[in-house]
């Protein structure tokens, strides 16, 4: 007795290559099914469509013989399947390496490692205040960085005080074996996002209003 299984990045645990098991079909058509498939690392369903090259349906047909594997079958065709991981991306106009980090930091909170999460946070924010900064301002100690930023106006008081507490417990991370919770973790990736906006996004939003020709 055979099982169907989908080899894809699971799009809730986003494990890759994650083994998801057949457990169900409804038929669309006489051709056409939506399998439904859970998960062995979360447990989470996801659904697909399918279309069969055989004359029974996927179940069927896989039960009565041996395993067979979605996406890389000669018996069945994978149309499509949902839901699909979310792609993570970095506010807009924020320097390329800082968005690189911010992305990793998203998607190592999505798996879980709440203090690579953290640490990859600190990292943004490490590269964000050396580019506007300049590279010699830049060599300054983090710490001494986000205060500069403030003495300048170019960042408000609480972002001054939510950028220490980022420099903080990110050293902890590293420094320590303290374990962060999912929502502190989340809270970490939060600042940092508002701290990239304040910081890149919003001032080129306002450059290119400024540059834009006014209408008669």
């Amino acid at each position: 007795m055979g099982i169907l299984t989908l080899d894809i990045t699971c799009p809730h645990c986003l494990r890759d290559k994650a083994v998801l098991t057949a457990f169900g079909q409804i038929a669309k058509s006489q051709e056409n099914y939506c399998v439904s498939f859970l998960c062995r690392s979360c447990g989470n369903p996801v659904s697909a469509n399918v279309v069969t090259l055989v004359e029974q349906s996927p179940l069927d047909y896989t039960r009565g013989r041996s395993d067979d594997s979605l996406p890389d079958s000669r018996h069945f065709l994978l149309i499509d399947y949902f839901p699909k991981p979310e792609i993570n991306s970095a506010p807009e106009s924020c320097p390329d390496r800082a968005a690189k980090f911010f992305v990793e930091a998203k998607d190592n909170f999505k798996r879980s490692n709440y203090e690579t999460s953290v640490m990859l946070c600190r990292k943004v924010i490490d590269i964000s205040t050396k580019v506007i900064l300049g590279d010699e301002l830049g060599k300054e100690q983090l710490s001494k960085r986000i205060s500069m930023l403030h003495a300048q106006g170019k960042i408000t008081e609480q972002m001054k005080d939510w950028a220490h507490i980022v420099r903080i417990d990110s050293n902890n991370a590293i420094h320590s074996d303290e374990v962060f919770t999912a929502h502190e973790a989340e809270e970490m990736i939060g600042f940092t996002e508002v701290f990239l906006i304040y910081s890149f996004t919003l001032p080129e939003m306002v450059k290119a209003k400024q540059e834009k020709p006014a209408t008669v």
